[in-house]
């Protein structure tokens, strides 16, 4: 959507991904961190390596975005089984689909139930405040509790996955965070400009003709920008293909890993918050964690799809 009508939308769940909201809710996200990565620890690896993926990676956005939309605890197995068969690529193209429909009826069902019962998330938010009053359809209300519930899921299972990769492939860095786990912060940062998971997600339209670059685009041209290769310009990042922890940001750019402008991703500071507290978490509960395959035989996601880790398995 362009403006009035992206606004609106996006301004009507906006006040749970601010960064205030976010801060009151990073005990909760550390809590989930722990608990998992505690639940991961005791099921060890004594029977072979685990899918840090499956049993880590996944439930943690997914645990923390369905609080936000206001699923029940009892159900979060049952989406986050639904997810997987959704978007990891193992279930075949009726098995997704259904999956699909599986996740938009159950928001349906949770929607209808929230008009009667409101609580303090995001779906009770759009039935009360939009569904309700006329401003919004069921179906829009459904949709967008959809989008944020899969956008918050497969773009943080796969900063997760790299982000162990990528230390795994930088030993110093690794060892660096295990000594001061303090240093996650500026780890997420730069990890969030080194991959750039939704790297092809900037579609656009020229609405007139255009220069870029001494190439023509005529108006009703399609395009994709491509923010991954943004964030390896280096006309702006100083070594752009290596991985610095201690980045000297320049201070009239910003790096595109999150979009920009009116349609950077709403959920930034809830994707830092997460991504922050995995790091200076997992290799302190769990500091002999080493890739059990050799680093050219992770099996990452297709080209097509969002840059990811389909499977990471671990031992500890």
């Amino acid at each position: 959507m362009d403006p009035p009508e992206h606004m609106r939308h996006r301004s009507m769940v906006e006040p749970f991904f601010v960064i205030d909201h976010v801060h009151r809710m990073e005990p909760y996200i550390k809590k989930t961190v722990n608990d998992l990565l505690d639940k991961l620890k005791e099921k060890g690896c004594a029977d072979g390596p685990v899918d840090l993926i499956h049993e880590f990676a996944l439930p943690v956005p997914s645990y923390i975005i369905y609080t936000i939309l206001g699923v029940p605890f009892e159900d979060l197995d049952y989406l986050t089984n639904q997810a997987v068969i959704r978007s990891q690529g193992s279930s075949n193209a009726r098995e997704a689909s259904a999956a699909n429909q599986n996740l938009l009826d159950y928001i349906g069902g949770l929607v209808d139930k929230r008009m009667q019962e409101p609580k303090d998330d995001v779906i009770s938010k759009l039935a009360i405040e939009q569904v309700k009053p006329g401003h919004l359809t069921r179906d829009d209300a459904v949709q967008n509790a959809f989008l944020l519930l899969v956008a918050g899921n497969a773009t943080m299972v796969n900063m997760i996955g790299l982000g162990v990769v990528t230390l795994a492939q930088n030993p110093p860095i690794l060892s660096e965070l295990k000594a001061d786990p303090s240093v996650a912060g500026a780890f997420v940062e730069e990890l969030c400009r080194y991959h750039t998971a939704s790297a092809m997600a900037i579609k656009r339209v020229a609405k007139e003709d255009v220069e870029i670059g001494g190439q023509t685009i005529k108006a009703g041209e399609g395009i994709i920008a491509s923010n991954q290769s943004a964030n390896r310009d280096e006309d702006v990042f100083e070594n752009p293909d290596q991985f610095d922890l201690h980045r000297k940001w320049p201070q009239d750019k910003d790096p595109l890993g999150f979009g920009y402008g009116e349609h950077r991703c709403i959920a930034e500071h809830l994707a830092k918050a997460e991504l922050t507290a995995v790091f200076s978490t997992l290799y302190q509960k769990l500091p002999d964690l080493k890739i059990a395959v050799p680093i050219d035989q992770v099996e990452y996601t297709p080209l097509q799809a969002d840059v990811g880790v389909q499977k990471l398995p671990v031992t500890f």
